[in-house]
């Protein structure tokens, strides 16, 4: 047996041998498509992310080229369903209301809807056959009101302003040119737009009730599909995305119908023309465009007035419209706008501007509120470190004060703070948190391993002051000892919970 074996394995071995010896010497130049899918454990075999990442990569270069070619396709869509959203979060505070006192959630937002849409309609209805006759006028005056500005020009300035005629005339000659010309497109194309706008308003209507009513049931079918950790994070954003968009929006409606209602007074009693459109342009301008929004919003009724009514009316215009802004900055705005997050005014204005350029009107309406989720959301994925202590980080300390200084120094302790004095407590705070309920505080504490007792007073306090009376010293620390105890235990139970407890 033995025998058999060695004559089998001489027999192999000489085979093998002739056939490495005849084999050609070609095959080290050849492709080895072995080398292509090595085996599992294999030195060669990339590693087990490599597919994934080629994957993600692949589907990341396809869904770019699609959106970029067929954006100019689907933009109107992807503004109808923003504005489907936004509209869905400002009346979920309503929804929810009404869901707390019984109300289906479907005809709870199915009414906020509707009175939404009640609310519009009644002020159309009160003011919209005013405004277009006095827009009507106003645009028919402009002419004249020209006219007594250019002689006020010419008569205490060197420099000549052009006369209307030549002003216009061409302008105009282009306009009623094209006009007659293109009179069936131009009818072609606004009968469009109107069947445009109804599908769109259409649009935005179902998609926002479907959003409001399904409410719970969208969050749970996002948050089925995260860890635990991340759902909590998830509810916070949201929760604090919700908070601005509505408090933003009902906080900026109060004020510009304020602001639009005393201008309009004012101007009135003025007897300026046109103070209903003028009135309008001044509060909503003024509220929805940061930083110059009322210099702009206050520009136009200041100069109507200089051209109708002379210059000492304009001058009381002006004189109205500072007044007022310090008013609404130091009383109405602080009582209003307590519970919205504060943005840079910068970041602001840029965002005013980049959301305009991208969708237009309503998309600069829109952009602070997106900002300020922007911002929570920045805020609550991201971790931020202790300052180290540098000469830059501070201004320097002066050494000697101007006069200017000093008399606004003794003008903000003499004014300025009896006013605030007199606020209550929330609305003297800063705007610059994010507003914070108990529920808030929760998800914090949980995805953060914040101890109750850790909890700051000016990160989370935004109640009024409430006096509690004093008890025996006994009593206050009979009654102090149970609640430490129980407050250390929540912690405790919180930290081992929480995967990011070790980072602290």
């Amino acid at each position: 047996m033995s025998e058999r074996a060695r004559n089998v394995n001489s027999t192999d071995t000489s085979r093998t041998g002739a056939a490495e010896a005849g084999a050609d010497p070609d095959d080290e130049n050849r492709i080895d498509f072995g080398t292509l899918f090595p085996a599992k454990g294999d030195s060669r075999r990339p590693p087990e992310w490599f597919g994934r990442a080629l994957l993600y990569v692949a589907l990341a270069v396809i869904v770019f080229m699609f959106c970029w070619r067929s954006w100019g396709d689907i933009s109107y869509l992807v503004l109808d369903i923003i504005i489907s959203l936004f509209l869905a979060l400002a009346v979920e505070p309503l929804v929810v209301a009404l869901v707390a006192h019984g109300w289906k959630r479907g005809v709870a937002s199915a009414v906020s809807l509707v009175g939404v849409a009640v609310v519009v309609g009644v002020l159309l209805t009160l003011f919209g056959n005013m405004f277009v006759q006095q827009m009507i006028a106003m645009v028919r005056g402009l002419p004249a009101m020209y006219e007594q500005i250019r002689e006020f020009v010419d008569q205490y300035a060197t420099f000549k302003m052009p006369e209307i005629s030549n002003l216009g005339m061409e302008i105009f000659n282009n306009i009623q040119t094209s006009w007659v010309t293109d009179f069936a497109g131009t009818a072609m194309s606004t009968v469009g737009g109107l069947f445009s706008f109804l599908l769109n308003l259409m649009t935005v209507v179902m998609t926002a009730y479907y959003i409001s009513a399904a409410g719970p049931k969208l969050r749970r079918s996002f948050c089925q599909w995260l860890a635990p950790n991340t759902q909590r994070r998830f509810l916070l954003v949201w929760t604090v995305a919700q908070g601005q968009i509505s408090s933003f929006l009902f906080s900026r409606s109060i004020l510009a119908l304020i602001n639009a209602t005393c201008t309009a007074i004012f101007l009135e009693i003025l007897h300026v023309p046109y103070w209903l459109p003028l009135a309008l342009f001044c509060g909503v301008v003024s509220q929805f465009i940061p930083t110059v929004g009322t210099y702009i919003g206050g520009a136009l009724p200041v100069l109507f007035a200089w051209g109708n009514r002379g210059w000492t009316y304009a001058v009381a215009v002006l004189v109205f419209i500072i007044v007022y802004q310090q008013i609404e900055n130091l009383i109405l705005s602080p009582r209003i706008s307590q519970r919205t997050m504060d943005i840079n005014a910068a970041v602001a204005f840029l965002a005013v501007l980049a959301f305009g350029s991208l969708f237009g009107a309503f998309g600069a309406f829109l952009a602070l509120p997106v900002t300020a989720s922007l911002q929570a959301i920045f805020r609550a994925y991201t971790k931020r470190y202790e300052l180290i202590d540098s000469p830059l980080m501070n201004d320097p300390t002066p050494e000697k004060k101007s006069k200017i200084v000093e008399a606004s120094e003794a003008f903000g302790e003499h004014v300025l703070q009896p006013i605030g004095e007199h606020m209550p407590r929330a609305a003297k705070g800063s705007t610059s948190r994010v507003p914070m309920n108990e529920e808030l505080r929760l998800l914090q504490e949980q995805i953060y391993a914040i101890p109750p007792h850790e909890t700051k007073e000016s990160d989370l306090d935004d109640s009024a002051t409430v006096a509690i009376p004093q008890r025996g010293a006994a009593d206050t620390q009979q009654s102090e000892q149970p609640e430490q105890r129980k407050q250390t235990k929540q912690s405790d139970q919180s930290a081992s919970s929480n995967p990011r407890a070790g980072w602290r």
